[in-house]
């Protein structure tokens, strides 16, 4: 999306057309620990059946038996597939509906829980459960967005460049965003407004609050030992 005219909600949606017809076969890629670590995209001259999981398997394979029929009917389908300009205003057409269906919202809610490992997340932080769905679905309303722009912190981005940040957060940002909620006061006056700062600039900031919390252990260690002797 970054480097096209089309915005992430378009490519998505060219992105799961060419993979249910099989020119795409995504793979999750998991670490020693079975935590997700990203996906890896196989892009084929020639479609043949995904292998994919019990999860994604299902769809799939309903969606070739429902394309048969359609193949029949209608003869602009093969010039579509020979005029890329005209398929890419098709597909921006549908994608650019006002109304987001439910079954969008609910596509964006899992793949935002794939991102983040939502399961691992909500094991590890059993606390914090509330706080995390609350996270998942400021995310998704942010997505599914309708503006051309979001406020971020007083300023005004484009809404693509804020939900493709969005959907690149990982498990680390978020539980960084959990642990930066307990170390800040409970009265922020607008706490909508506090985290989609804190989810917007998770990636920049994760290091630094992290080396600081480090820096700060040390210190007291260092501090503590001095005083003892």
């Amino acid at each position: 999306a970054s480097i096209c005219k089309e915005g992430v909600d378009s490519v998505c949606a060219t992105v799961r057309e060419l993979e249910a017809a099989g020119y795409i076969i995504r793979r999750r890629i998991r670490d020693k620990n079975g935590q997700m670590r990203g996906m890896e995209y196989t892009v084929l001259e020639q479609p043949q059946p995904p292998e994919q999981g019990p999860e994604e398997a299902t769809p799939k394979c309903a969606q070739p038996k429902q394309a048969k029929p359609k193949r029949e009917k209608p003869v602009q389908a093969n010039p579509a597939q020979l005029n890329t300009k005209e398929q890419k205003k098709e597909i921006t057409k549908n994608v650019s509906n006002p109304i987001r269906t439910a079954d969008e919202r609910e596509q964006y809610r899992d793949l935002i829980r794939e991102n983040i490992e939502y399961d691992i997340l909500a094991k590890n932080n059993p606390a914090d459960r509330i706080r995390l769905d609350e996270l998942v679905e400021l995310m998704l309303d942010t997505v599914c967005s309708k503006r051309s722009s979001i406020r971020i912190a007083g300023d005004e981005f484009p809404a693509e460049v804020v939900k493709s940040r969005f959907l690149k957060l990982e498990a680390q940002h978020i539980q960084y965003v959990l642990d930066s909620l307990k170390d800040n006061p409970p009265h922020i006056r607008n706490i909508k407004k506090y985290l989609l700062a804190a989810l917007y600039n998770a990636p920049l900031t994760i290091e630094n609050y992290y080396a600081a919390q480090i820096n700060h252990d040390l210190y007291g260690r260092n501090r503590g030992d001095v005083n003892w002797k």
